[in-house]
């Protein structure tokens, strides 16, 4: 049987969990916070949208994904999560969940209800799902997911300063263009999934094309989008008013013509007359099959260009004079939020500032 939960009753029940200490100290509790404090954003989410709905209405079955879930109590997660949590996390928490405008859209969100047959990476992503499973079937009555519910919030809270380490982008060094390279060279040796990759390519896009007047604007989406929410043309769009310039597709994995293919073919749709792809230390391609692929598009019209993302950062610095070198830091973790990078890669940020001695 598919339940209704109120958006007034929620927003009212998850400012009263707010406002309340956290009074647990149990197994239960632990688990929360091995959820809170884990790296997995889209089951965070889950976590404290299955509290929230479970403390506002005692028949909701905090397992249930979807209203069509095939189990007793299952509602409308998503709704919720995105028309209450979303809006509360960023007016009250300052996006400690992770700031995401619709992580039910994630696949991890995607199935009808939590179970163990979850298609799930092995490991810690695993462990996490089970976790999940047993903490909202160890809670039964409302009012302890009330209780639950104000300790995942305490624990948010905590985070919030934690977070604000992570996003410090004062540096008290004044680098060198050269140093700027060596940062650029040392951060890509590890991609965190592309997002190391897709933060230089956008982070000095915005710095050349603050140069050009309030005209131009650039924008750096998420890296690994999922299509179902994806509004943008490329990894990073560049605008000209309101018309997009051009598009760039940053790859830090393998690769086939294909891709090219798919990445250039979004921008024609978006009327755009060229692209750019960037491809990262970790990719590997069919050089002979990309060249026929590019040729291809070219003969159509469309301006192409495919380089590497070394190449691509020396030859852009050459052309950018930094006003304040600390610009290219602050762009750095502009474009980190932008794309809203996991924390292992602004951790990875500050790691690299610290051991360079800029901070």
């Amino acid at each position: 049987m598919t339940i209704n939960i109120s958006k007034t009753d929620a927003e009212q029940t998850l400012l009263k969990a707010f406002r309340q200490r956290c009074l647990k100290s149990d197994e239960i509790c632990k688990k929360i916070k091995n959820v809170i404090t884990g790296t997995h954003k889209t089951y965070k989410y889950v976590l404290v949208n299955g509290l929230l709905a479970k403390a506002t209405n005692g028949k909701a079955n905090p397992i249930a994904l979807q209203a069509g879930a095939p189990v007793d109590g299952a509602f409308d997660a998503r709704s919720l999560c995105h028309n209450v949590i979303v809006p509360f996390e960023r007016d009250f928490l300052q996006n400690a969940l992770g700031g995401s405008n619709e992580p039910f859209l994630n696949k991890p969100a995607r199935f009808t209800h939590l179970s163990e047959d979850n298609a799930v990476r092995k490991g810690k992503d695993k462990e996490t799902l089970l976790t999940l499973i047993y903490i909202f079937n160890s809670i039964k009555k409302s009012k302890d997911a009330l209780a639950y519910l104000s300790c995942a919030l305490e624990l948010l809270s905590e985070r919030i300063t934690e977070l604000k380490v992570l996003n410090d982008s004062s540096i008290k060094y004044n680098p060198t263009l050269i140093e700027i390279y060596e940062f650029i060279y040392l951060f890509l040796e590890k991609s965190f999934e592309g997002e190391t990759s897709a933060i230089i390519v956008g982070a000095i896009e915005k710095i050349y094309y603050s140069r050009l007047g309030k005209d131009y604007k650039v924008v750096a989406h998420k890296v690994n989008q999922s299509g179902a929410s994806s509004k943008e043309t490329g990894d990073i769009d560049i605008f000209k008013g309101d018309s997009l310039l051009y598009s760039i597709e940053v790859k830090d994995k393998n690769f086939t013509e294909h891709d090219v293919e798919h990445a250039f073919s979004k921008i024609i749709q978006a009327n755009g007359k060229k692209g750019e792809f960037i491809f990262g230390a970790n990719a590997t391609f069919d050089q002979e099959k990309l060249e026929s692929k590019i040729k291809e598009f070219e003969t159509k019209g469309f301006y192409t260009l495919l380089h590497d993302i070394y190449s691509y950062s020396k030859h852009s610095l050459m052309k950018i004079e930094l006003y304040k070198k600390s610009e290219f830091v602050d762009s750095i973790f502009e474009t980190a939020n932008e794309i809203n990078c996991k924390e292992e890669t602004k951790k990875w940020i500050q790691e690299l500032l610290t051991e360079l001695n800029w901070k």
